[in-house]
This record gives C-alpha cells, structure tokens and sequence, in this order.
C-alpha cells in the first residue's frame, strides 16, 4: 500500500466524521429544538457537546490528506482539489465562528433551569440563523462530496457547492422557523 492509499483513507474518515457531525446536528437539534423541559433539553445539548469535535477533527483529516493526495498525485491547478479545500476550511471556520458559539449560547440559556425550558432559553435554542448557517454547512459539504466525485470545472464547481449550501441552509432555516412558530402557536393556545 503507498502513501496515496494512506491518505485516501484518511481522507474517507474525515468524511465520515465530518458527515457524522452534520447527521447528528441535524436529528438531534430537531429533539433539543422540540424539548418541552429543561432537562431534556440539557440531555440533547449533552449530545450535541460530544460530537462537537467531530467537524473540526474530520476538516483537519480531509484537509491534511486533501493536500497530501494532491502532492502526490493531482499536481496543477484542478478545480475539485481548491473548491474542496477551499469549501473545507469555510464550513470550519462557520462552525467555529458561528456553531460554537450558539451551543455556548444554548447551555447558558438552559444553565440549571428545572421545569419547563424557559422562553428565554427556547428563543436562544430557535433561533434560525445559526441552524440555518448548519445547513448552510452540511450543503457546502455535500456540494464538495459531488465535486470531487465527478471532477467538474471551476465554474460548475463553485456553482454547485454555492447552490447547495444555499438550498440547504434555507431548507434549514425554513424548518427551524415552522418549529419556532408551532411552539409560539402552541404557548399562545396555552395561555389562552
């Protein structure tokens, strides 16, 4: 076996943990969007913090054995090989950016709260946009896993993962929202 197939296999584990990751977001963060206490809600975050290192660790993997597979074999300017790399250190970077901070933001609203979750906490753990930018994410990955499958050029390459990213993040964002809504309607029905 030769370094390229090394690589190779790295490359499919940091597949399978970046996928994982986004797997795992996006079913358990529809329970945690759903949780009527505050203690399931902290059991969903529970499982949302252990996958947390689960993207950066597989962006690493890919990108490692992205540019070490590119030495080896892909030398020269190919489009899947920059667009993935590329793709790979933005959906790290949003995660970073945007992912760590609202888990931080979701703990903090439910902190020890027993009961119901607080509407405090429910709007921070609602809220679309970071969910949205999830999305945004698992699209962007999706789009680069369809790249480097079919080895498209630079300009259908850019253009799937954008229109991937875009789809997803606004299928995200959409979904969130109808949740979001139901459990307003559902607090007004309530109190009513």
């Amino acid at each position: 076996m030769g370094w390229y197939e090394i690589a190779k296999v790295v490359h499919f584990m940091g597949l399978i943990a970046l996928f994982g990751f986004f797997v795992v977001w996006s079913r358990a963060g529809r329970k945690l969007r759903a949780a009527a206490t505050a203690n399931e809600a902290r059991t969903w975050l529970t499982l949302l913090d252990m996958t947390r290192p689960m993207l950066p660790s597989g962006a690493v993997m890919l990108a490692a054995s992205g540019i070490a597979m590119a030495a080896l074999r892909w030398r020269g300017a190919h489009p899947f090989v920059a667009v993935g790399l590329v793709a790979v250190l933005l959906i790290w970077l949003g995660w970073a950016i945007v992912g760590v901070r609202h888990l931080r933001a979701m703990r903090a609203a439910v902190g020890d709260s027993a009961g119901p979750v607080p509407a405090s906490a429910a709007a921070v753990i609602l809220d679309p946009a970071p969910w949205g930018v999830l999305g945004l994410l698992n699209g962007a990955a999706l789009g680069v896993l369809f790249v480097m499958t079919t080895k498209l050029g630079w300009v259908a390459a850019v253009a799937v993962v954008v229109a991937l990213a875009g789809i997803v993040g606004v299928a995200f964002t959409v979904g969130v929202r109808r949740q979001r809504d139901a459990a307003a309607s559902r607090t007004m029905e309530v109190h009513a």
